[in-house]
This record gives structure tokens, sequence and C-alpha cells, in this order.
């Protein structure tokens, strides 16, 4: 068991190495914004049955 997760933080250490080595940055999430709002529906809690509007 410990092997395991000594190997999966080696895999995660050389990962992460790659972009730092070759001086890029590590960046999260999407570059540009996601277009406008979105309708979902609920199906859980107060809101249950109801089309909702997310922006």
């Amino acid at each position: 068991m410990r092997t395991m997760s000594m190997c999966g933080l080696a895999a995660l250490a050389i990962a992460l190495a790659g972009p730092l080595a070759a001086g890029q940055d590590i960046k999260s999430g999407p570059e540009k914004k996601i277009g406008g709002a979105f309708q979902v529906k609920a199906i859980t809690g107060e809101q249950k049955g109801k089309t909702l509007c997310y922006v």
C-alpha cells in the first residue's frame, strides 16, 4: 500500500515539474468566459421542479 502511494506522489511531482521546468505558469480554469446565462431544472430542495436561470 505504501508503494502505491509513493508512486502516486512521484507521478504528481513529475506532472507538475514539466510546466515549471519549461518556465510556464500553471493555470486553472477556462481562459475565456463562457457565453451568458443558462437554464437548469432543480431536482431537489425548495425549488424542486422549477427551471432556474444561472448567470
